[in-house]
Protein backbone atom coordinates (compact mmCIF):
# COMPACT_ATOMS: atom_id res chain seq x y z
CA UNK A 1 0.00 0.00 0.00
CA UNK A 2 0.95 3.20 -0.91
CA UNK A 3 1.55 5.84 1.96
CA UNK A 4 2.67 8.89 2.85
CA UNK A 5 4.56 8.38 5.70
CA UNK A 6 6.75 5.41 6.23
CA UNK A 7 4.61 2.51 7.65
CA UNK A 8 6.91 1.50 10.92
CA UNK A 9 6.79 5.48 11.74
CA UNK A 10 3.22 5.01 11.47
CA UNK A 11 3.00 2.25 13.63
CA UNK A 12 5.17 3.87 16.16
CA UNK A 13 3.63 7.10 16.58
CA UNK A 14 0.01 5.23 16.77
CA UNK A 15 1.30 3.20 19.49
CA UNK A 16 3.12 5.57 21.54
CA UNK A 17 -0.59 8.31 20.81
CA UNK A 18 -3.42 5.37 21.33
CA UNK A 19 -1.64 2.67 23.75
CA UNK A 20 1.26 4.14 25.91
CA UNK A 21 -1.20 7.58 26.13
CA UNK A 22 1.64 9.83 25.03
CA UNK A 23 0.50 13.59 24.07
CA UNK A 24 1.77 14.76 20.49
CA UNK A 25 4.20 17.18 21.76
CA UNK A 26 6.03 14.06 23.75
CA UNK A 27 5.74 12.01 20.83
CA UNK A 28 7.00 14.83 18.66
CA UNK A 29 10.12 15.64 21.42
CA UNK A 30 11.08 11.25 21.29
CA UNK A 31 11.04 11.04 17.56
CA UNK A 32 12.51 14.31 16.77
CA UNK A 33 9.46 15.93 14.45
CA UNK A 34 6.86 18.66 14.44
CA UNK A 35 3.90 18.21 16.44
CA UNK A 36 1.99 19.18 13.09
CA UNK A 37 3.81 16.45 11.38
CA UNK A 38 2.55 13.86 14.13
CA UNK A 39 -1.35 15.14 13.60
CA UNK A 40 -0.16 14.28 10.03
CA UNK A 41 1.38 10.88 10.70
CA UNK A 42 -1.78 10.27 13.07
CA UNK A 43 -4.65 10.97 10.58
CA UNK A 44 -2.94 8.53 7.81
CA UNK A 45 -2.70 6.35 9.85
CA UNK A 46 -6.51 5.64 10.33
CA UNK A 47 -6.64 6.41 6.71
CA UNK A 48 -5.02 3.31 5.46
CA UNK A 49 -6.10 0.95 8.33
CA UNK A 50 -3.31 0.83 10.45
CA UNK A 51 -5.49 2.59 13.65
CA UNK A 52 -9.34 1.43 13.64
CA UNK A 53 -11.09 3.38 16.59
CA UNK A 54 -14.16 1.06 17.91
CA UNK A 55 -16.59 2.90 20.33
CA UNK A 56 -18.10 0.31 22.76
CA UNK A 57 -21.28 2.10 23.47
CA UNK A 58 -22.45 1.12 27.06
CA UNK A 59 -26.11 2.13 26.22
CA UNK A 60 -26.34 -0.81 23.44
CA UNK A 61 -26.57 -4.04 24.39
CA UNK A 62 -24.44 -7.60 23.29
CA UNK A 63 -27.74 -8.97 21.72
CA UNK A 64 -26.09 -12.54 21.27
CA UNK A 65 -24.37 -12.97 24.66
CA UNK A 66 -27.90 -11.66 25.88
CA UNK A 67 -29.72 -14.57 24.00
CA UNK A 68 -27.11 -17.55 25.62
CA UNK A 69 -28.17 -16.14 29.18
CA UNK A 70 -31.81 -16.00 28.87
CA UNK A 71 -32.11 -19.45 27.04
CA UNK A 72 -29.01 -20.74 29.77
CA UNK A 73 -30.78 -19.52 32.97
CA UNK A 74 -34.63 -19.11 31.48
CA UNK A 75 -34.60 -15.20 32.15
CA UNK A 76 -37.03 -13.11 31.03
CA UNK A 77 -34.24 -10.01 29.83
CA UNK A 78 -31.13 -9.75 30.21
CA UNK A 79 -28.76 -6.72 29.47
CA UNK A 80 -25.26 -7.02 28.87
CA UNK A 81 -23.34 -3.78 28.63
CA UNK A 82 -20.43 -3.99 25.72
CA UNK A 83 -17.42 -2.11 27.76
CA UNK A 84 -13.30 -3.01 27.90
CA UNK A 85 -14.17 -0.63 31.17
CA UNK A 86 -12.15 -2.50 34.62
CA UNK A 87 -12.69 0.16 36.95
CA UNK A 88 -15.11 -1.63 39.56
CA UNK A 89 -16.67 2.01 40.74
CA UNK A 90 -17.07 2.74 36.92
CA UNK A 91 -18.64 -0.87 36.17
CA UNK A 92 -21.17 -0.54 38.70
CA UNK A 93 -22.51 2.56 37.51
CA UNK A 94 -23.03 1.56 33.92
CA UNK A 95 -25.00 -1.60 35.59
CA UNK A 96 -26.90 0.61 37.79
CA UNK A 97 -28.04 2.68 35.62
CA UNK A 98 -28.53 0.18 32.80
CA UNK A 99 -30.97 -1.36 35.65
CA UNK A 100 -32.57 1.89 36.11
CA UNK A 101 -33.97 1.77 32.54
CA UNK A 102 -35.22 -1.58 33.04
CA UNK A 103 -36.89 -0.67 36.19
CA UNK A 104 -38.33 2.49 34.73
CA UNK A 105 -39.87 -0.19 31.56
CA UNK A 106 -41.07 -2.80 33.86
CA UNK A 107 -42.91 -0.63 36.95
CA UNK A 108 -46.38 -0.02 36.95
CA UNK A 109 -48.89 2.09 39.49
CA UNK A 110 -49.84 0.43 42.42
CA UNK A 111 -46.57 -1.90 42.49
CA UNK A 112 -44.80 -2.92 46.18
CA UNK A 113 -41.09 -2.34 44.70
CA UNK A 114 -38.20 -4.16 47.13
CA UNK A 115 -35.12 -3.18 47.51
CA UNK A 116 -32.09 -4.81 49.14
CA UNK A 117 -28.88 -2.87 50.42
CA UNK A 118 -25.02 -3.15 48.74
CA UNK A 119 -23.10 -0.95 46.33
CA UNK A 120 -25.12 -1.61 43.16
CA UNK A 121 -28.35 -1.16 44.72
CA UNK A 122 -27.06 2.58 46.51
CA UNK A 123 -26.01 3.47 43.19
CA UNK A 124 -29.24 2.42 41.36
CA UNK A 125 -31.10 4.77 44.13
CA UNK A 126 -28.47 7.65 43.76
CA UNK A 127 -28.65 7.59 39.84
CA UNK A 128 -32.47 6.62 39.89
CA UNK A 129 -34.51 9.05 37.99
CA UNK A 130 -38.26 8.10 37.47
CA UNK A 131 -40.42 8.18 34.29
CA UNK A 132 -43.65 9.85 36.02
CA UNK A 133 -45.33 6.90 34.62
CA UNK A 134 -46.41 4.99 37.62
CA UNK A 135 -48.12 6.10 40.86
CA UNK A 136 -48.72 4.81 44.38
CA UNK A 137 -45.79 2.59 44.17
CA UNK A 138 -44.74 1.50 47.92
CA UNK A 139 -41.25 0.48 48.51
CA UNK A 140 -39.76 -1.42 50.96
CA UNK A 141 -36.97 -2.74 52.50
CA UNK A 142 -36.01 -6.69 51.92
CA UNK A 143 -33.14 -6.54 54.84
CA UNK A 144 -32.98 -5.84 58.12
CA UNK A 145 -31.03 -2.78 59.79
CA UNK A 146 -26.90 -2.85 59.86
CA UNK A 147 -25.13 -1.58 62.76
CA UNK A 148 -22.23 -0.33 59.53
CA UNK A 149 -21.81 3.05 58.89
CA UNK A 150 -21.34 2.72 54.95
CA UNK A 151 -24.30 4.02 53.21
CA UNK A 152 -25.17 1.06 51.13
CA UNK A 153 -26.17 -0.87 54.05
CA UNK A 154 -28.38 2.31 55.24
CA UNK A 155 -31.33 0.80 53.79
CA UNK A 156 -34.06 2.84 55.68
CA UNK A 157 -32.27 5.34 54.14
CA UNK A 158 -32.51 4.11 50.05
CA UNK A 159 -35.87 3.45 50.64
CA UNK A 160 -36.34 7.37 51.57
CA UNK A 161 -34.46 8.29 48.98
CA UNK A 162 -35.55 5.87 46.06
CA UNK A 163 -39.56 6.79 47.85
CA UNK A 164 -38.91 10.55 47.40
CA UNK A 165 -37.74 10.11 43.64
CA UNK A 166 -40.66 8.25 43.04
CA UNK A 167 -43.57 10.17 44.54
CA UNK A 168 -44.06 6.77 46.28
CA UNK A 169 -44.82 5.59 49.67
CA UNK A 170 -41.71 4.26 51.82
CA UNK A 171 -41.77 1.55 54.15
CA UNK A 172 -39.14 1.55 57.35
CA UNK A 173 -38.29 -1.63 59.11
CA UNK A 174 -36.99 -1.21 62.29
CA UNK A 175 -35.32 -4.39 63.07
CA UNK A 176 -32.01 -6.02 62.61
CA UNK A 177 -30.49 -8.03 59.35
CA UNK A 178 -28.98 -10.29 62.33
CA UNK A 179 -30.50 -11.58 65.86
CA UNK A 180 -28.83 -13.37 68.11
CA UNK A 181 -31.07 -15.97 68.41
CA UNK A 182 -34.06 -17.78 66.60
CA UNK A 183 -36.11 -16.11 69.72
CA UNK A 184 -35.19 -13.06 69.47
CA UNK A 185 -35.89 -13.11 65.28
CA UNK A 186 -39.55 -14.46 66.20
CA UNK A 187 -40.06 -11.06 68.34
CA UNK A 188 -39.19 -9.14 65.94
CA UNK A 189 -41.27 -10.86 63.20
CA UNK A 190 -44.09 -10.68 65.58
CA UNK A 191 -44.17 -6.74 66.02
CA UNK A 192 -46.61 -4.61 65.28
CA UNK A 193 -43.77 -2.63 62.86
CA UNK A 194 -43.12 -5.64 60.93
CA UNK A 195 -46.51 -6.74 59.87
CA UNK A 196 -47.21 -4.09 56.84
CA UNK A 197 -43.45 -5.52 55.84
CA UNK A 198 -43.81 -9.11 56.25
CA UNK A 199 -47.48 -8.72 54.63
CA UNK A 200 -45.87 -6.95 51.33
CA UNK A 201 -43.12 -9.21 50.96
CA UNK A 202 -45.31 -12.02 50.11
CA UNK A 203 -46.75 -9.63 47.56
CA UNK A 204 -44.08 -8.34 46.18
CA UNK A 205 -44.27 -7.40 42.13
CA UNK A 206 -40.87 -6.09 41.63
CA UNK A 207 -37.16 -6.95 43.55
CA UNK A 208 -34.13 -4.78 42.91
CA UNK A 209 -31.09 -6.68 43.92
CA UNK A 210 -27.39 -6.52 43.64
CA UNK A 211 -25.56 -10.12 44.02
CA UNK A 212 -23.38 -10.18 46.98
CA UNK A 213 -19.74 -11.93 47.81
CA UNK A 214 -18.73 -14.13 50.52
CA UNK A 215 -15.90 -12.59 52.33
CA UNK A 216 -13.02 -14.51 53.67
CA UNK A 217 -13.82 -15.51 57.15
CA UNK A 218 -10.03 -15.11 57.63
CA UNK A 219 -9.70 -11.78 56.00
CA UNK A 220 -13.14 -9.68 56.69
CA UNK A 221 -12.89 -6.30 55.94
CA UNK A 222 -15.75 -4.62 58.01
CA UNK A 223 -17.12 -2.62 55.00
CA UNK A 224 -17.86 -6.33 53.42
CA UNK A 225 -19.63 -7.99 56.32
CA UNK A 226 -22.91 -8.04 58.62
CA UNK A 227 -22.19 -9.73 61.74
CA UNK A 228 -20.47 -12.29 63.40
CA UNK A 229 -17.46 -14.00 61.94
CA UNK A 230 -18.50 -17.35 62.83
CA UNK A 231 -21.75 -17.17 60.53
CA UNK A 232 -19.17 -16.72 57.47
CA UNK A 233 -17.03 -19.70 58.48
CA UNK A 234 -20.01 -21.52 58.80
CA UNK A 235 -21.14 -20.73 55.33
CA UNK A 236 -17.48 -21.39 53.88
CA UNK A 237 -17.86 -24.83 55.09
CA UNK A 238 -21.67 -25.16 53.60
CA UNK A 239 -19.97 -23.74 50.31
CA UNK A 240 -21.89 -20.74 50.19
CA UNK A 241 -20.17 -18.32 47.13
CA UNK A 242 -22.76 -15.24 47.50
CA UNK A 243 -26.64 -14.01 48.22
CA UNK A 244 -29.48 -12.62 47.17
CA UNK A 245 -30.92 -10.35 49.61
CA UNK A 246 -28.80 -12.07 52.22
CA UNK A 247 -30.43 -15.52 51.40
CA UNK A 248 -27.03 -17.55 50.36
CA UNK A 249 -26.61 -20.24 48.18
CA UNK A 250 -23.95 -22.38 46.64
CA UNK A 251 -22.72 -22.97 43.08
CA UNK A 252 -25.36 -25.07 42.32
CA UNK A 253 -28.02 -22.10 42.93
CA UNK A 254 -29.17 -24.03 45.96
CA UNK A 255 -30.07 -21.96 49.08
CA UNK A 256 -28.17 -22.92 51.98
CA UNK A 257 -31.55 -23.25 54.94
CA UNK A 258 -30.08 -23.64 58.67
CA UNK A 259 -30.69 -22.02 61.94
CA UNK A 260 -27.38 -20.28 61.80
CA UNK A 261 -27.30 -18.03 58.68
CA UNK A 262 -30.72 -18.31 57.43
CA UNK A 263 -33.62 -18.90 60.64
CA UNK A 264 -31.50 -15.95 62.41
CA UNK A 265 -31.64 -13.52 59.69
CA UNK A 266 -34.19 -10.98 59.13
CA UNK A 267 -34.77 -10.58 55.74
CA UNK A 268 -37.03 -11.57 52.49
CA UNK A 269 -37.61 -15.21 52.20
CA UNK A 270 -36.61 -17.44 49.93
CA UNK A 271 -40.50 -18.48 49.20
CA UNK A 272 -41.22 -14.69 48.75
CA UNK A 273 -38.13 -13.92 46.23
CA UNK A 274 -39.55 -17.06 44.03
CA UNK A 275 -42.75 -16.11 44.02
CA UNK A 276 -41.92 -11.79 43.19
CA UNK A 277 -43.20 -10.64 40.00
CA UNK A 278 -40.02 -9.77 39.04
CA UNK A 279 -36.28 -10.19 40.14
CA UNK A 280 -33.83 -7.58 38.79
CA UNK A 281 -30.27 -8.38 39.79
CA UNK A 282 -27.59 -6.05 38.65
CA UNK A 283 -23.75 -7.19 39.08
CA UNK A 284 -20.64 -6.67 37.53
CA UNK A 285 -16.65 -7.51 38.17
CA UNK A 286 -14.52 -10.48 37.73
CA UNK A 287 -14.08 -11.47 41.99
CA UNK A 288 -18.53 -11.83 41.67
CA UNK A 289 -17.98 -14.44 38.93
CA UNK A 290 -18.99 -17.33 41.00
CA UNK A 291 -21.23 -15.61 43.19
CA UNK A 292 -23.04 -14.70 39.80
CA UNK A 293 -23.27 -17.93 38.52
CA UNK A 294 -24.88 -19.25 41.60
CA UNK A 295 -27.34 -16.56 41.95
CA UNK A 296 -28.27 -17.12 38.25
CA UNK A 297 -28.83 -21.17 39.27
CA UNK A 298 -31.12 -19.96 41.75
CA UNK A 299 -33.77 -19.60 39.26
CA UNK A 300 -35.15 -16.93 41.09
CA UNK A 301 -34.36 -13.78 38.96
CA UNK A 302 -36.05 -12.59 35.98
CA UNK A 303 -33.86 -9.92 34.54
CA UNK A 304 -29.99 -9.58 34.58
CA UNK A 305 -27.56 -6.91 34.22
CA UNK A 306 -24.35 -7.40 33.94
CA UNK A 307 -20.93 -5.87 31.63
CA UNK A 308 -20.08 -7.55 28.38
CA UNK A 309 -16.43 -9.11 30.44
CA UNK A 310 -17.87 -9.96 33.76
CA UNK A 311 -20.44 -11.95 31.94
CA UNK A 312 -18.21 -13.70 29.36
CA UNK A 313 -16.35 -15.17 32.93
CA UNK A 314 -19.57 -16.54 34.07
CA UNK A 315 -20.48 -18.35 30.42
CA UNK A 316 -16.96 -19.83 30.60
CA UNK A 317 -17.14 -20.80 34.18
CA UNK A 318 -20.59 -22.24 33.45
CA UNK A 319 -19.42 -24.41 30.58
CA UNK A 320 -16.50 -25.48 32.92
CA UNK A 321 -18.18 -26.74 35.71
CA UNK A 322 -21.36 -28.23 33.40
Amino acid sequence: METKFDIAMMVKVAQMYYINGMKQDEIAREVQISRALVSMILTEAKEVGIVEINIRNPLLNEDFLSSEFKTLFGLKKCLIIPTAVQDPNTLRKLVAQRAIDLFNEEVRSQYTVGIAWGRTCYEFVSYYRANNVASDVSIIPLIGGSNQNAPYFQLNEMVRLFAEKMNAVPYFMHAPALTSSVEEKEMFVKSASMQPIIEKWSGVDIVVSGIGTLPNSSNIDRETYIGEFEIYRQLEKKEAVGDICARYFNINGEFIKDDFSYDRVISIPVENLKSAGKVICAASGKEKVHSILGALRTGVMSAFIADEQTAKAVLKLHKTLG
